[in-house]
């Protein structure tokens, strides 16, 4: 475990073998979150805003919703869209 120092501006320095373990560079955006009384860094990542709906939490719980389902063998295959179609009636 690595010790940091706060600054008077309220930084700190990451050590080198945590920046190298995380690829943090100069430059690299983090994430801060407080969650039971710690301070957690991640480091952040870019989504293009494009797709970013594919990452919020409702999105992410019917994702695994259907991962589950496969999984179990809880799904029906369709050899075309005009089978996919003729399921839902349109």
């Amino acid at each position: 475990m690595k010790t940091v120092t706060v600054s008077a501006k309220g930084q700190i320095a990451l050590p080198k073998e945590i920046r190298k373990a995380l690829h943090i560079e100069t430059g690299s955006r983090l994430t801060t979150v407080i969650k039971d009384g710690k301070l957690i860094l991640e480091p952040a990542v870019s989504v293009p805003r494009s797709q970013a709906w594919y990452w919020t939490p409702e999105w992410q719980a019917k994702v695994s919703a259907a991962m589950k389902a496969i999984e179990e063998g809880d799904f029906e295959a369709f050899k075309s869209g005009k089978e996919v179609k003729k399921r839902i009636g349109a």
